[in-house]
């Protein structure tokens, strides 16, 4: 007679019980080893997994505004007519939801541009150097939440046109050290706008009561199938948060928002590895460890 299918299924029966059995594992603190080579607690840890989305409240246009001559004052003279005018354009708009903000002002030499590899290196051979002053504008709308689309398209086609027409640079321009900002994952959403989550309080809220109330179900249903009760929540390590990264630039300060070169609505997922205590039945009906 053959006895291998019997074999296997008391096999997989040894398994299911085990996985059901509450688990025994050393306690992490995030971002940290084990708290101590001896310190157990009995429970669950689950992966629980939230969801919310959230339209973007604002669009972004990054500008820029330069002018160079060989005398540096002419040069001060020319960007600060070039600055005038865009900043005089976006005003005559009228637009209480549009501001312009400015970034750090950068004087180099006309045309120099270093390799961020340090090869082929070219130096400059005029015999009389031309200054350049530059600085980054951003242009922000906001209050595109309650726009539909051909609202949102006919806000930014008119601040595209206006800055144009104001002779400014649009859209995002080389970066002179790509290398850098590619290393420290420092690169941001390409595109001529971009469109922006600032402040994703509230969703993001709502997208970690939604992990917290997945890992419970999970958490639950492993209870049941274990017959134990189970416990408070002992131990929270956060897997995945939107929002958190770098500034774009050393002349911005760290920022949490969401950004994308598409109007739509920006999902906020967040992963959430929880652990709960669990305890014997009250009824007397659980299984002995």
């Amino acid at each position: 007679m053959n006895n291998k299918p019997s074999i296997a299924t008391a096999a997989l029966l040894l398994v299911l019980a085990g996985a059901v059995l509450p688990a025994r594992a050393q306690f992490f603190e995030p971002g940290m080893g084990p708290l101590g080579a001896t310190q157990n607690i009995e429970g669950f840890t689950v992966l629980g997994k939230g969801h919310a989305a959230v339209k973007p409240d604002y669009v972004e246009i990054d500008l820029e505004v330069a002018a160079a001559s060989e005398l540096t004052a002419d040069a001060i003279v020319k960007y600060r007519d070039a600055k005038r005018r865009i900043r005089d354009a976006f005003a005559a708009l009228k637009l209480d939801n549009v501001t312009v903000e400015e970034r750090g002002l950068l004087v180099d030499q006309k045309g120099a541009m270093q390799n961020p590899y340090y090869f082929d290196y070219q130096p400059n051979t005029r015999t009389k150097t031309e200054v350049q002053l530059t600085r980054k504008l951003i242009v922000k709308a906001s209050g595109i939440r309650k726009l539909d689309e051909e609202g949102v398209l006919q806000l930014v086609g008119r601040l595209l046109d206006v800055a144009q027409d104001a002779g400014a640079k649009v859209g995002q321009q080389n970066n002179m050290y790509p290398y850098y900002y590619y290393r420290w994952g420092m690169n941001s959403v390409t595109g001529l706008v971009r469109f922006v989550v600032e402040d994703f309080a509230k969703v993001q809220e709502e997208a970690y009561e939604k992990a917290i109330a997945d890992a419970r179900d999970r958490a639950q249903r492993l209870a049941r199938l274990g017959k134990v009760e189970l416990g408070p929540i002992v131990a929270v390590r956060e897997i995945a948060v939107p929002g958190e990264r770098s500034s774009q630039s050393d002349d911005e300060p760290p920022r949490k928002r969401l950004e994308t070169a598409k109007f739509q609505e920006l999902p906020v997922r967040v992963e959430l590895l929880v652990r709960f205590e669990v305890h014997p039945r009250s009824d007397g009906k659980g299984r002995n460890p």
